[in-house]
């Protein structure tokens, strides 16, 4: 009864939180609001028929045809006639279908209309968001790759940046974990590092966690087109841009599925009886003194069941989890306003059987344009987030490593009894590490809050000049609250029939962290933009943006002596209350941007910024970041377009610009002490003394100022080409880019001596260099009624340091192997491997071998020939990110990333396949993904496939054993982690997302019921992988040991009706 009361408690909180159900009342405020709009549709029709074919007089079947500007509309049927009662004063039909140019045709006076499409050759009209506005992609520029919401949502995840994964040249997505709410992808733009982030005009986090229904489009810019946004921008930006309403009767759209996720891998331990074969191995492996640890009566009790077998994995995990996402949309328009209003829901459960770990997230959006006068328009978009992430209080990794390592020759319950968890030995009990009500759990919710209002006005008097006032306010609050329950394991003793408790995660403790920000930004903006003599097309903005953000956070912690998990019923004695204090930051920028093209022809772009940052000292707050960029469309030339009718676009483009990085100075201009001194003990107790019977908190001394630091500035370099041929059956985008980074921040600690006195903070000393190329190849064409399309994209990125400051070297082989300058910053440094040892005889004439040598033990190839194997036979063997780290620390990052998209539609059956791979990627796994039995604990299945003798209970050492060969040496011995036995190829190529798609043809019960469109679908998610590393996921992380809450495989069921 206590525990469910404080459940009840607990759900009541509403700390710094909206009640979830405050949801329902918002919407329906919204709805009553909007949807009113459009009504008085007139109830006057006539009579309209039709037939709509392609060039080659065939039925176009499941065309769209409405009344331009209205919700009014039909579908051709299977002969490419339709049938439309329109308003009788109706003026034009709208007639659309996938591939071909979408027609208006006037029926002014007419009740039979014929309409043949025209195929749609090409996307050069086609507008993609840029730095602060829009452009052509026929007179584009820069390299910028764009995403609409269509090809977005064929992926379905609770994460955005999973959904761009294999789509756009040179962006680079790499999901660790599909553990609910845990968004720690490395997510970047050509291995440039963490690309800033834009929405609706405003530089804000936290893309992974938008709702996927609410974008229009996402537009990532990759070279000097980022620069524009200068100090933020060194990395590449990505713009997203949300949706709003069209002109037309309002609609009312539902869309949703519901998924089912599986393991993409799960590693099982193996049973008892193999536990103990290993057991054996590994202490027969001894050239002293081998011995069977476990006798043939030891195996004889597992077969007839007589000892505990337990399947941990079995008693832990489930094979299948749900995931779901809703959402319910309004939007309209008349000529005057229009809007968009959007709520949704998602929840995902984790593969834990007590569903310990999980995530929920609410997601309301809201943008609203309106017409105010003749020449100014307003606009507001308002956006609301709020999630929640939940587990157990032990961490999820934690879990991972003491299921692969729990024994099954322990039991769940002591004297198989429940709830007596069993006590094993050096381990917890991982069944109960999973259970909250037992050890507690972990809460963190997080609300944010997005506007922006903007005021556009058009000057009557300058054709194409307009004037924009854009003001942002976000703000958000986290929430976290960590309560530990200490429990009790147990024992059972026979003789007294009692169980003997152990205390486990002793003493019960709270921590709660609250954190609040908020940003502010503000532009004014003038732009220019006008055709003179249908020649010239001049395009200019001058902009002026300020932007300003603070932050604070608190934490406070309680031990409990009663388990009632609020701060109000712990203990005063030890409890603790501090805070990192205020973060303030403030910015300030200049920019302007110069656009001409001559008959779409010649292009030329000249921009800047000038910006300004807090965090630097005086004199060095203020950088200018110029670019500028050339194009010439060839194909615009009257010899090519005169004299090869298949080119339709070629076009030569380059850009170069400088563009700025402050996000790692941190103040360290900045003189004085630290108040107060950090926390330096395991009990987070503060530096101070004790005068009289207070205590006095003390001063912290700072690092040696640098009155000299400021940015680090980035040089980008890329040269394009982009051709279209032969009517869209061939298109391809190759670019070759190049950043240069100088004033790279690094501590001074070769030149400053030993004997200095003081930590020294950081000094503009090194630079670097990341090169790489980018090819897109196209392809679409149209077969009677199948329509298909498919793209392919390859990339590759190496980076490598130009300047560092490094102590001398004092011999050319240790410049060889130490020396990082001019040198990619990937290579991994390791052994070769040449071989196992087959045989006894073989191991007797080897002059590498031992005493201990058996058959299977690796074989190192003697690199430099000088008849010893050790660390001067390492040589680059392999790339990694972070080749100087050890394997718990390694990022198996891919630099070749490439994807591949099949997607048609044939009448109204459509589909969609993407496939997602990448190279020049190696893994290596330490600790139990390697070795067996670590800790005396258990072993994965995979480790199994090893070398041993066919008679087990023989010395292992005696030359007449025969050996059954596998992938492993015997007993425990194991190749070294940075050699090319255990660094494994992490090359893969993964079917990312699979999506079938069926939309109803209109009928009389669409036109009866108002339905405007209805369609369903099936979609999978990580389906398949093909990779030759052994046991794991390839983009499963060495991090953390490898213990990673695996990938899911998911296959979801849903669907969107539009009313």
């Amino acid at each position: 009864m206590k525990n469910q009361s404080l459940k009840r408690l607990k759900k009541k909180e509403k700390l710094f939180f909206l009640r979830k159900d405050s949801l329902q009342r918002i919407f329906m405020v919204l709805l009553l609001c909007f949807g009113a709009i459009q009504a008085g549709y007139s109830q006057n029709t006539r009579h309209i028929t039709g037939v709509v074919s392609d060039e080659f007089g065939e039925p176009v079947i499941g065309a769209s045809v409405s009344v331009t500007g209205t919700s009014v509309g039909t579908a051709t049927s299977v002969d490419g006639k339709f049938t439309l009662d329109v308003p009788a004063n109706a003026t034009e039909l709208r007639i659309f279908y996938i591939g071909y140019e979408t027609q208006k045709i006037s029926i002014s006076g007419r009740n039979e209309v014929r309409v043949t499409l025209k195929e749609n050759q090409q996307s050069l009209d086609e507008v993609v968001v840029i730095g602060y506005g829009t452009q052509k992609k026929a007179t584009l520029t820069g390299a910028v790759s764009a995403v609409d919401n269509q090809e977005l949502s064929i992926t379905k995840s609770t994460n955005v940046q999973n959904m761009m994964t294999g789509k756009l040249p040179g962006v680079r997505v790499i999901q660790k974990t599909s553990e609910p709410g845990q968004f720690t992808n490395q997510f970047d733009i050509r291995g440039l590092g963490s690309p800033l982030l834009v929405v609706d005009g405003v530089p804000r986090g936290d893309l992974a966690r938008m709702d996927p229904n609410d974008i229009e489009s996402i537009s990532v810019l990759k070279d000097a087109s980022a620069a524009i946004y200068g100090v933020r921008a060194a990395n590449g930006v990505v713009l997203v841009t949300t949706k709003k309403g069209e002109r037309g009767k309002a609609k009312i759209e539902y869309s949703g599925y519901y998924g089912i996720q599986t393991p993409a891998e799960m590693l099982q331990p193996i049973n008892a009886y193999d536990r103990a074969i290993l057991y054996n191995e590994t202490t027969m492996r001894n050239t002293t003194s081998p011995t069977k640890t476990y006798d043939d009566a030891y195996f004889a009790q597992l077969k007839n069941g007589e000892l505990p077998d337990t399947d941990w994995y079995g008693e832990t995990l489930r094979q299948t989890a749900p995931q779901q996402q809703h959402n319910i949309a309004v939007s309209g328009g008349t000529e005057k306003s229009d809007y968009y209003i959007n709520i949704g829901y998602t929840d995902q459960e984790s593969f834990l059987k007590t569903n310990s770990a999980n995530y929920n997230r609410y997601n309301l959006r809201s943008n609203l344009n309106a017409q105010i006068t003749k020449n100014l328009k307003a606009g507001v978009r308002l956006n609301l987030i709020m999630d929640e992430t939940n587990r157990q209080n032990i961490a999820t990794t934690e879990i991972f490593k003491a299921l692969w390592r729990s024994r099954p020759n322990d039991p769940v319950y002591a004297n198989s009894t429940e709830p007596y968890y069993y006590h094993p030995d050096d381990i917890q009990n991982v069944v109960a590490m999973t259970h909250p009500e037992l050890n507690g759990e972990v809460s963190n919710k997080r609300n944010m809050f997005q506007s922006n209002m903007d005021l556009n006005y058009t000057v009557p008097f300058v054709e194409g000049l307009t004037a924009n006032f854009m003001y942002s306010y976000d703000k958000a609050y986290n929430d976290n609250s960590n309560f530990k329950r200490e429990y009790n394991e147990y024992r059972y003793a026979a003789a007294t029939e009692t169980y003997q408790p152990y205390l486990i995660n002793s003493k019960t403790n709270l921590n709660r962290q609250f954190s609040s920000s908020y940003t502010s930004l503000w532009q004014a903006k003038l732009a220019y933009d006008h055709l003179f003599a249908n020649t010239h097309h001049v395009n200019a903005l001058l902009l002026y943006e300020e932007s300003y953000n603070q932050g604070y956070d608190f934490n406070a912690s309680r031990y409990f002596d009663i388990p009632i998990p609020y701060l109000f019923a712990g203990n005063t004695t030890d409890q603790v209350g501090n805070g990192s204090g205020l973060s303030e930051g403030a910015s300030k920028g200049l920019v302007g941007r110069l656009n001409y093209d001559f008959k779409s022809k010649y292009m030329a772009e000249f921009a800047f910024r000038y910006d300004g940052s807090s965090r630097f000292p005086k004199g060095k707050q203020w950088g200018f970041f110029p670019s500028a960029f050339l194009g010439y469309r060839i194909s615009e030339e009257s010899f090519i377009k005169d004299n090869i009718d298949f080119l339709q676009n070629l076009k030569l483009r380059g850009s170069w610009g400088q563009l700025g990085d402050d996000s790692a100075s941190s103040f360290q201009f900045v003189e004085g002490y630290d108040y107060p001194q950090s926390n330096h003990d395991r009990n987070t107790l503060p530096r101070g003394y004790v005068f009289g019977n207070t205590f006095t908190n003390a001063l912290g001394f700072r690092s040696a100022p640098n009155p000299n630091i400021t940015w680090f500035t980035a040089t980008m370099l890329n040269v394009g080409v982009d051709a279209d041929l032969w009517n869209g059956l061939l298109g391809f985008s190759v670019d070759l880019f190049k950043r240069d980074r100088d004033g790279l921040l690094d501590k001074p600690s070769v030149i400053v001596p030993g004997t200095f006195g003081s930590d020294i903070s950081q000094a503009n000393l090194n630079a670097d260099r990341t090169k790489g190329f980018e090819i897109e190849l196209r392809h679409r064409n149209r077969i009677a009624d199948f329509n298909y399309n498919v793209s392919g994209h390859v990339s590759l990125t190496r980076s490598m340091l130009t300047e560092k400051v490094q102590p001398s070297r004092s011999n050319s082989r240790d410049y060889w192997r130490n020396n990082q300058v001019d040198r990619y910053t990937d290579i991994w440094f390791g052994k070769s491997a040449n071989g196992q040892y087959q045989s006894y005889d073989q191991i007797a004439h080897s002059i590498y071998a031992n005493a201990g040598t058996l058959p299977g033990d690796p074989i190192y190839e003697d690199w430099n020939g000088d008849g010893v194997i050790d660390g001067e036979d390492d040589h680059p063997i392999a790339t990694t990110t972070n080749p100087n780290e050890n394997t718990n620390d390694q990022r198996n990052y891919p630099l070749m990333n490439f994807g591949l998209t099949l997607s048609g539609q044939y009448k109204w059956i459509d589909f969609s396949l993407l496939f997602q791979g990448a190279a020049m990627s190696y893994v290596s796994y330490g600790e139990q993904l390697l070795e067996p039995l670590a800790w005396n604990g258990n072993a994965l299945g995979m480790l199994y496939n090893r070398w041993h003798p066919v008679d087990a209970n023989k010395d292992p050492y005696d030359p007449s054993n025969e050996w059954i060969s596998g992938f492993y040496p015997y007993g425990k011995t194991r190749a070294e982690e940075r050699s090319e036995f255990n660094i494994q190829d992490g090359a893969f190529m993964r079917l990312k997302s699979v999506e079938v798609g069926f939309t109803v043809p209109r009928n009389v019960f669409f036109d009866t019921s108002g339905i405007k469109n209805l369609r369903l679908y099936i979609n999978t998610y990580n389906l398949l992988t093909l990779t030759k590393v052994r046991g794991v996921d390839p983009e499963k992380p060495s991090e953390s040991g490898g213990y990673i809450y695996p990938l899911n495989r998911t296959i979801n069921f849903g669907g969107s009706i539009t009313f």
